[in-house]
């Protein structure tokens, strides 16, 4: 990946809703704000761009199900597709420091550059135990790579600013 950042989310009750048929994932109800957020990320409007992956705990869903229901949703052309990982397909899930670390390998970045962002504290303590930084919602993340990853306009330049140059 060429990116410096990566950003997964969870999908239920981060990203959106499901909707169930029995015990089959029929649909998701995608939150407002979400195409916005992780459109943002991947632009680069906040921060660096970002690489924004999916780790979600799927039950016996098939990676054809996932498809479909991601392409229906509208989230399959928000992310990167090579960095969505679901438990179904991975044979782990989100309570194993595993599931994080395949994550970070994928997006091929230490975890100091990978960001979790879902509802759940353990999820999230189990990400931060691999080293990543968490976030419990869409909007927050975004606040939180804007103040943790920005580039500095003397990043851009090269040049100090007059400021950095009276301090020396």
């Amino acid at each position: 990946m060429s990116q410096k950042l990566a950003v997964f989310f969870d999908i239920g009750d981060t990203l959106a809703s499901a909707v169930m048929d029995g015990t089959r994932l029929s649909r998701l109800d995608v939150y407002p704000f979400v195409s916005e957020v992780l459109t943002r990320l991947r632009a680069g409007d906040v921060a660096p761009p970002a690489a924004v992956g999916l780790i979600s705990n799927t039950g016996n869903e098939t990676a054809v199900t996932m498809k479909n229901v991601l392409g229906a949703a509208g989230l399959l052309a928000l992310v990167d597709t090579e960095l969505c990982l679901f438990s179904s397909i991975e044979g782990v899930d989100k309570t194993q420091p595993e599931m994080f670390e395949r994550a970070r390998d994928r997006a091929a970045l230490p975890a100091s550059k990978c960001v979790f962002v879902g509802e759940d504290a353990q999820e999230r303590r189990t990400a931060a135990s691999v080293g990543f930084l968490v976030s419990p919602h869409p909007l927050h993340a975004l606040h939180m790579v804007a103040a943790d990853f920005a580039v500095h306009p003397t990043e851009l330049t090269g040049r100090k600013d007059r400021h950095a140059r009276n301090a020396n």
